[in-house]
């Protein structure tokens, strides 16, 4: 059976765009012949991973620069004339849009072809081919839509032959509203894979939610709930995954309650199911939620759900008091008592850990794939149309791209295809060749394909997941597709030629196709303080390759200090960069100064350190010391805490007018310092953890100073490096709207 899915954008991130790609590629692995057909096109890749038995097929370059960029796609000079004005992607879509799907849905061969949303619902039923069977989805719910938005896609539903809810409560709403309507209107729930990620171990002391920042998550509440818990369990802290236009907002909420360092705003991460991993508990605080794809993500984890019994997808998922709590929507206070409930009770956690599991499994997207199935085999009886039999999937090495804008129709693929096998085989057949005999019989073979017999010339494409483990180790485990041979496991500083060799381990059941796997322990290897990149380097032939990392776990690394030990403080986290090369940070100092706690006031910050590598002495001082070709310098008295600990004062007064001199024109950074008697420097910063970079994480309120045109600001922040500093700046005239809050409140700071 061939099956379309139709999205407007598969190179974006979202609900529908993750649905969609864990439904096409349960439906290819299961035999169908499955592809994504992409509206727009606005990256070079997608966003997601997409099985790579599903094609690809985007109908317009949206990217100006890109040579296959059409003019004629002007959304505003030519918008579309088909697409729902009142639906958001009709801002994007053209006329050529309009042209390109409706000449794809007249030429596809498909058996079923699949909308994801109002407006590609509307395409569907206007130009949905008659021999297939056209499904709708709904991946919000009814009520969810505008009025006008709804009469559209209702208009638009009486004339597919299905239509799917992701909640059983939605398609009651939908059978109520369209009683006279003869399409099948089912509920069929998103699926969501497990993941290859190890499930929390419900140990660390966190709290987790993730999703777009929109009003309708109500985070807000989340927030406000969560003040309530600190008050009774200050051990415990929020974390935020997501972005959306409620970010600032947010963010000065957190600020206006004091709690930035209780909970913290992690922005949008992909993937997202190892940050599941490192929390105990996860937190969905929305006022509507159509299924509710993060509530399995965090099951699959290992995670109990707390959430709001909203409308509709909790209710539908949650067994309350088995998997997780159901609260009611908008308030505070019972969200906040039922967080208190399972961080107070570790065995009533684990037990319904146990469950989530368990719960999450119903939505595996074999399962869902097995429910669309029956529904076209279902339709196909009642209306003759679809009858298409499962295919052999066709041997698609990568995603095959066709369709897009530069080629029009079927004679443009043509003419592309023949234009790019003449450019891949031209420099073939201008190669030397060698004659090799075999047999008796003169071979004529490229220098690569001779080569090949001692295994060197395969490419060498190393891909590892990475772990930590308990004790800090990373334990690195790579494919065995990848890599062939003896090789070596190359550590490289960044902007550096120090280079640490580790040899790769011979490959679990070696000639079985098992995997590589080693065990490095940093704390044991001469890594100075840096960024240091993961290399393989093939013995036999010297062949290269940065390692591209699929999963890095660093749950064991939450609330883990920095290790101490030979006479140095070390601290490690292991990461991905933009472009997925495995890198590890490293730290490495005589002596640190760990900030464990850091509070803005209306004229003082405080900070709160705990010195590792050396000893506190009454007569240690912090210093701050303004960078430029003349720098001034601070001196404030650290007092002893115990244990090594430490805090200080920082008079907001002495950076931005009394010292300084004037209010600075413009912004002037201070770097902190311990300095301990003997004139040793300890650099003040937070090194620990499993934050690579906190510059834009953890995240401190400023506070203000002066009137009128004297007025500046100081805040505290992390540097790149996770070293802890001040900046001061003009401040614009004060802003009393919603966006910015009140002043920060600061329970932490000393009194008098």
């Amino acid at each position: 059976m061939k099956v379309c899915f139709l999205l407007f954008n598969l190179y974006g991130i979202g609900g529908t765009i993750r649905s969609t790609v864990n439904l096409s590629g349960a439906l290819a692995e299961a035999g169908h012949d499955v592809e994504i057909v992409s509206m727009i096109r606005s990256r070079a890749t997608p966003a997601l991973p997409v099985h790579p038995r599903v094609r690809i097929v985007p109908l317009v370059e949206a990217r100006r620069d890109q040579p296959g960029f059409d003019p004629a796609h002007d959304p505003k000079g030519n918008p579309s004339r088909v697409y729902p004005a009142c639906d958001g992607p009709f801002k994007l879509c053209s006329a050529l849009v309009d042209e390109r799907i409706e000449r794809y849905l007249r030429d596809t061969e498909a058996d079923v072809v699949i909308g994801t949303r109002p407006g590609i619902n509307v395409y569907l039923a206007r130009f949905g081919p008659a021999r297939a069977l056209l499904v709708g989805q709904e991946h919000l719910t009814h009520d969810m839509h505008r009025a006008d938005l709804r009469a559209v896609q209702n208009a638009a539903v009486a004339h597919l032959d299905a239509f799917v809810t992701v909640s059983r409560q939605d398609a009651r709403i939908y059978r109520e509203a369209l009683p006279d309507v003869a399409t099948e209107i089912r509920c069929i729930p998103n699926a969501v894979p497990q993941p290859d990620v190890s499930p929390s171990t419900g140990r660390n002391k966190l709290v987790v939610a993730a999703g777009r920042l929109i009003r309708i998550k109500n985070y807000r509440l989340l927030i406000d709930a969560f003040a309530r818990v600190v008050e009774q369990r200050p051990d415990w802290k929020l974390r935020l995954y997501g972005r959306g236009p409620e970010a600032r907002a947010l963010r000065a909420r957190i600020h206006e309650l004091g709690l930035s360092e209780q909970i913290t705003m992690m922005g949008a991460h992909a993937p997202i199911e190892p940050e599941w991993a490192k929390g105990s508990i996860a937190a969905v605080s929305s006022d509507g939620e159509s299924f509710g794809m993060t509530i399995v993500e965090a099951m699959h984890a290992g995670l109990p759900v707390v959430a709001t019994d909203c409308p509709f997808g909790p209710g539908e998922i949650i067994a309350d008091g088995v998997d997780g709590l159901l609260v009611q929507p908008g308030n505070a206070a019972e969200f906040a008592a039922a967080l208190l409930d399972l961080i107070a009770d570790d065995e009533r956690r684990s037990a319904m850990a146990a469950a989530a599991r368990a719960k999450a499994l119903d939505y595996a997207p074999s399962a869902v794939a097995h429910a669309y199935l029956k529904l076209f085999e279902d339709l196909a009886a009642r209306t003759g149309k679809g009858c298409g039999t499962p295919a052999r999937p066709k041997p698609h090495g990568a995603h095959a791209l066709r369709g897009g804008s530069g080629a029009a129709g079927r004679g443009g693929l043509l003419r592309a295809g023949r234009a790019l096998a003449g450019r891949a085989v031209r420099p073939l057949l201008q190669r030397p060749v060698t004659a090799v005999p075999l047999l008796g019989v003169v071979r004529r073979i490229s220098p690569a394909a001779a080569a090949r017999a001692d295994g060197t010339a395969r490419k060498l494409r190393p891909v590892a997941r990475c772990a930590v483990a308990d004790d800090g180790a990373l334990h690195l485990t790579f494919p065995a597709a990848g890599l062939t041979g003896p090789a070596d496991l190359l550590l490289r500083r960044r902007n550096s030629a120090e280079e640490v060799r580790v040899p790769l381990p011979p490959p679990v059941r070696e000639g079985r196709g098992g995997p590589y796997r080693v065990r490095l322990r940093l704390a044991r290897m001469p890594l100075a303080e840096g960024h240091w990149e993961v290399w393989v380097r093939r013995r036999a032939d010297g062949a290269q390759r940065h390692v591209r990392s699929t999963m890095v776990e660093r749950a064991a690394l939450v609330g883990r200090g920095p290790e101490v030990a030979g006479g140095a403080v070390r601290s490690w986290i292991p990461y991905a960069t933009d472009t997925g090369r495995l890198t590890v940070r490293v730290w490495q100092r005589a002596a640190h100064a760990e900030a464990v706690w850091v509070a803005v006031g209306p004229s003082v910050t405080y900070v709160e350190a705990e010195l590792l590598g050396a000893v506190l002495t009454p007569d240690s001082v912090v210093t701050a010391t303004r960078r430029g070709e003349r720098p001034t310098v601070l001196r404030l008295p650290a007092t002893e805490l115990g244990a090594g600990r430490f805090c200080c004062l920082l008079p907001h007064e002495d950076f931005t007018g009394r010292v300084a001199g004037t209010t600075p024109r413009e912004r002037e950074f201070w770097d902190l310092r311990l300095v301990l008697p003997g004139g040793m420097a300890v650099r003040i910063g937070r090194i620990g953890g499993d934050i690579v970079a906190r510059k834009d994480i953890d995240s401190h309120p400023s506070a203000y100073r002066g009137e009128g045109a004297s007025r500046a600001r100081v805040r505290p922040y992390f540097t790149d490096a996770n070293d802890l500093a001040l900046v001061t700046a003009p401040a614009p005239a004060p802003d009393t709207s919603a966006a910015h809050g009140a002043a920060p409140r600061c329970a932490h700071l000393p009194q008098g």
